[in-house]
């Protein structure tokens, strides 16, 4: 750990993006605690600084709590259940299209319906850390409206497409686009809710999200029944989806939020205590400048290697998202039949997601155990796709509709990986790095489904037990003993009186002379590192 932080301080010094000078666990007695606490320019202190500097609050009572937490949630939530959900409406787009025309319609095969599936995460990890640096560049909302309207855009652009090579370059763009969303949302969840609330929270919006089969489901049923001669209802389906994202868009633009600073409906003694409600999590609102040091803690991490591990193997059962329709036809059922059956995956995804938010609501520290746990109906549904004859085609659909417990897993480990990490740069980095995971898990996963293997498919569902369930399964669990390690050892510092839990902020005041105020390790933008006070949550 020392020589972790003897590094970063190294960086930060040959690179002015830096700024903090700490040795936060290498004290000693005949120091005071001044002189041991970090010290960096108001520039590179958390954007939380500068609203302590204009008001000073006490932390707000439990009701004070309470009120903020509500007023935050209900201008919040709504916009991430909403825009998760046309997020995964609009991923699906190609898969209801499967069975809506498009295969004829653009004469493609299976392999090309693959490759698809496939080039939208190349366009998505392309963009992962160029997207995570714009989100910190550029205010949170502003850029998250700004590729919201963008994705509807490119959908629409499926419309004239009837080729392969067309389809090929709207999906890769359409990939650019999505790879801000998600790291969006966990940014601004990190701003305004606990750790705790965090963690319910993404299961809820993640049900939102996976329950978009039952309106891609019903959206799909609906445009059978427009005929309109060479307008095909596959682009119905691209025109509807894609004018909605649009609209949402165009709302986001004017209504969401940045940050606390810029939350209107509370006060400004209410958005500094909003501020002070999250203290505990250690790793304050924001911050605006690149800090290399930061970026390269993060490539060292061995946890944050971990969650981008558990991204990958994870998101390689997810090819199965645009083989649902064409998998459940397969089966024996009609289209129509087909559109309506898809649907029964949504709901079952929505069901157990916002079960999963109910344990950990109930629940402390359980990440782990309700991950493990979410993968026990993925291998019940292995085992039915490979074990059934193919006669038993509705024992082979509840082997198709049990699998969206996988879902659970994806949300809580994924808003774990943000929370595990702290400084604004090293976050941003960290939460790029466990959808890098996901874009390449998801780039090799649609091509598991190959033709030679139609229709049972036996050789995927044994790689996707193997490797998208029982080996994220140990990752999650070795996960949770790594991190209880260090919170022990943490633990031991504190209590031996080697963590310094404030810091120095110099700034030139109006004459030009520099001035020390002594602040909150919430208001320095320390890493997990640098910052011994930081618990690791399980």
């Amino acid at each position: 750990m020392s020589e972790a932080r003897s590094t970063a301080m190294e960086d930060s010094k040959r690179n002015e993006a830096g700024g903090v000078v700490p040795v936060l666990d290498s004290p000693s007695d005949s120091e005071t605690n001044a002189a041991a606490a970090p010290r960096l320019p108001d520039r590179y202190a958390d954007e939380s600084y500068k609203l302590f500097s204009k008001v000073q609050v006490e932390e707000p009572s439990a009701e004070e709590a309470r009120i903020i937490r509500n007023k935050c949630l209900w201008r919040i939530l709504p916009f991430l259940c909403i825009g998760y959900h046309l997020m995964y409406v609009d991923k699906q787009t190609l898969g209801s299209s499967a069975i809506l025309g498009i295969l004829t319609d653009a004469h493609l095969n299976a392999n090309q319906y693959n490759w698809l599936s496939s080039i939208f995460y190349f366009g998505y990890l392309l963009a992962e850390w160029p997207q995570n640096r714009a989100l910190q560049r550029f205010p949170v909302g502003k850029w998250l409206a700004a590729m919201l309207i963008a994705w509807g855009g490119v959908t629409l652009l499926h419309i004239p497409c009837n080729n392969f090579a067309s389809l090929f370059v709207v999906r890769f763009f359409l990939g650019l686009c999505e790879a801000c969303i998600v790291p969006a949302f966990l940014l601004t969840m990190s701003m305004f809710f606990t750790y705790k609330e965090q963690s319910i929270l993404m299961p809820i919006m993640w049900a939102a999200g996976n329950s978009s089969p039952i309106t891609s489901g019903l959206l799909s049923y609906g445009v059978l029944w427009i005929k309109t001669g060479g307008f095909a209802t596959w682009k119905w389906f691209m025109l509807i989806t894609g004018s909605v994202t649009i609209t949402f868009g165009v709302l986001v633009w004017f209504l969401f939020l940045d940050n606390p600073l810029q939350a209107k409906f509370l006060t400004l003694e209410q958005r500094a205590q909003a501020i002070l409600r999250i203290k505990a999590n250690h790793s304050g609102i924001e911050q605006k400048y690149f800090k290399r040091y930061q970026f390269i803690e993060a490539l060292k991490d061995p946890k944050s290697w971990l969650f981008f591990l558990h991204a990958w193997s994870q998101e390689m059962a997810n090819g199965v998202t645009n083989q649902y329709s064409l998998i459940i036809k397969s089966f024996g059922f009609t289209v129509l039949q087909t559109t309506l059956l898809g649907c029964v995956t949504g709901l079952t995804a929505l069901v157990s997601l916002l079960t999963a938010a109910i344990v950990m609501w109930k629940t402390r520290n359980s990440r782990a155990w309700i991950s493990a746990s979410a993968y026990i109906p993925c291998v019940i549904s292995s085992a039915l796709l490979l074990g059934l004859p193919w006669s038993d085609r509705w024992g082979l659909i509840w082997g198709i509709w049990i699998r969206s417990t996988g879902g659970i897993p994806y949300a809580v480990v994924m808003v774990w990986a943000a929370n595990a990490s702290a400084g604004h740069t090293k976050k941003t980095t960290a939460i790029a790095m466990y959808h890098i995971g996901y874009g390449l898990g998801n780039i090799l996963s649609p091509q598991l489904f190959q033709p030679r293997w139609m229709p049972r498919y036996k050789p995927t569902w044994w790689i996707i037990l193997w490797i998208a369930v029982v080996l994220p399964t140990f990752i999650v669990l070795y996960l949770r003993y790594y991190l209880v390690q260090e919170n022990k050892r943490r633990d031991i510092l504190g209590a031996q009186g080697r963590v310094t839990e404030g810091g120095i902020v110099e700034e030139l005041n109006g004459e030009g002379v520099k001035v020390a105020h002594a602040v909150d390790n919430n208001q320095l933008d320390l890493t997990d590192r640098e910052n011994l006070t930081f618990r690791y949550v399980l």
